[in-house]
């Protein structure tokens, strides 16, 4: 359906909706001068009802009789009859003319009227009573004895304490003739809307079908072909305004054709380096592994050789401790010999001066021994008196004889004994010697040793710096092998939306 066509039907319906609209007005208006003509009627009759309350309280209060009140009453509302619209009528319950606009009618009995219903007005305005205070009726009603009944509406209150009726009313020709006026109003109003509508429609059209390019139907038709991906759809832009829509669907089925080409080339592109990218990154993630697996074992390993460094090092310090005691033992012993080998020294002199003292002992006995001759050569000179004296010669000389032998025995053992401790002290000697080269090499020892265990010390700690360092490089291995398998899966990711783009660029046709 063409633009033209629908801006037609939506004007149509706008007028049709002005239309209802108006209609819809006028009952509602003709329903409100109804209304305001019964409210007017009230206010008529609350305004005759008043009037005639006062003198009725004048006759109550004595100052005027009942007839004079009624008299008065009747002649003020006769002057209040001057309105040409409306006057009040008043009769008594029985129909008897009291007041009447026509002064030839007072006094006379009224014909009465028919209500549009059929009941007499009688009737109704006694039923309307009973049920409110004014009755308001609609009953027909002759203008001139020749003419046709015409509608009006009365209203009547009662004044019980004189047996009155009074009564007012409008015909219904004001109130058709105000509704008609507000009528021919509405539809010079609808008339002005209808003929806006038109041209606010043609300007309308004019204005979207040069904004369009085009008709709307046309235009749609080349987006929902583009929206659909066929970029091939022929489009005539020839007799469309530069900055009309077809023009700018034209402009955008260009841009499109270049872009999505570039899309479906890079997109190629792209899918040949994710999946290189992929396979780069499950290598990597294989190596990576492998690498984290023999960081593991090194580790492991680091740990072993870092137990066994710390144990040989507690094994060196231990060493060094008792290459420290043997190296105090050792020097006490080499102390221990230097004393013997000085307490042989003194030994082998104090045996040398036993064997001086054991040569002079043999040197006395050996003159001992002469005395003791020469005392036996006196005693034997001297005969009898010298035998006692030749046997304490003899006797001596004895004596002499075994001490001179004990003291060439004590010589002998003593020469023997100075002999061993001279060979003892030779050999405490070379002891010493070797006691202290032994001291030289434990002190040698002990300072290798010292050295050892420092190196033990020092090669633990780096042992443990590279086993911490291995530490680390495994934890960052093993980081570098999540943020591998992360790289692989956003790599396999990347192919996949790759993959999804292309086939979603592959909806385009481009030619």
């Amino acid at each position: 359906m063409k633009l033209s066509t629908k801006l037609l039907l939506l004007v149509g319906a706008a007028l049709l909706g002005v239309v209802l609209l108006a209609a819809t007005a006028l009952h509602t208006l003709r329903g409100a001068l109804i209304d305001g003509r019964r409210e007017e009627i009230v206010i008529l009759l609350t305004k005759a009802e008043h009037l005639v309350n006062a003198y009725r309280e004048l006759q109550t209060s004595g100052a005027l009789t009942r007839e004079q009140a009624q008299q008065q009453a009747k002649e003020a509302l006769s002057r209040l009859n001057a309105n040409t619209r409306s006057y009040y009528w008043v009769t008594t319950a029985d129909g008897v003319n009291l007041v009447h606009p026509n002064a030839k009618f007072v006094g006379t009995k009224a014909k009465g009227n028919r209500t549009t219903g059929g009941l007499t007005d009688s009737e109704a305005y006694r039923t309307g009573m009973a049920q409110s205070h004014f009755a308001l009726v609609d009953v027909l009603v002759k203008r001139s004895p020749d003419a046709e009944p015409e509608p009006k509406l009365q209203g009547v209150v009662a004044i019980p304490d004189w047996d009155w009726w009074i009564g007012t009313g409008f015909f219904y020709d004001d109130i058709d003739a105000a509704f008609s006026k507000l009528a021919a109003m509405l539809g010079a109003i609808a008339l002005g809307i209808a003929a806006s509508l038109g041209a606010i429609a043609w300007a309308i059209l004019r204005s979207i079908k040069r904004t369009l390019g085009g008709e709307p139907a046309h235009a749609t038709q080349i987006a929902r072909a583009i929206a659909t991906g066929n970029l091939n759809v022929p489009l005539d832009v020839a007799k469309a305004a530069p900055g009309s829509l077809l023009a700018a669907l034209a402009e955008m089925k260009a841009g499109l054709v270049g872009m999505i080409a570039e899309i479906q080339s890079a997109t190629h592109s792209i899918a040949i380096g994710a999946g290189e990218i992929a396979q780069g990154n499950l290598d990597l993630s294989q190596r990576t592994e492998e690498q984290a697996a023999s960081l593991q074992e090194t580790a492991a390993s680091m740990e072993q050789i870092t137990a066994t460094v710390k144990q040989n090092a507690d094994n060196a310090r231990q060493a060094n401790g008792l290459v420290a005691t043997a190296n105090d033992a050792t020097e006490r012993g080499g102390a221990a010999v230097e004393q013997v080998v000085s307490t042989m020294q003194q030994i082998a002199q104090q045996s040398e001066q036993i064997a001086d003292i054991t040569s002079v002992i043999e040197s006395i006995a050996f003159q001992t021994n002469i005395l003791a001759l020469n005392a036996a050569v006196e005693a034997a000179r001297a005969g009898e008196g010298g035998r006692g004296f030749a046997v304490v010669a003899s006797e001596v000389r004895s004596l002499a004889q075994r001490s001179a032998a004990a003291a060439k025995d004590i010589k002998a053992l003593i020469q023997a004994s100075v002999e061993q401790v001279g060979h003892g002290s030779r050999l405490v000697g070379v002891a010493g010697e070797r006691m202290t080269a032994i001291v030289q090499s434990i002190r040698h020892v002990a300072g290798i040793m010292g050295e050892i265990t420092a190196a033990s010390d020092e090669q633990s700690t780096g042992i443990e710096q590279v086993s911490l360092a291995v530490t680390q490089m495994d934890e960052v291995t093993q980081q570098n092998a999540a943020l591998v398998e992360q790289a692989a899966a956003a790599a396999s990711s990347l192919d996949e939306q790759t993959t999804r783009l292309r086939a979603a660029v592959s909806v385009f046709s481009v030619g």
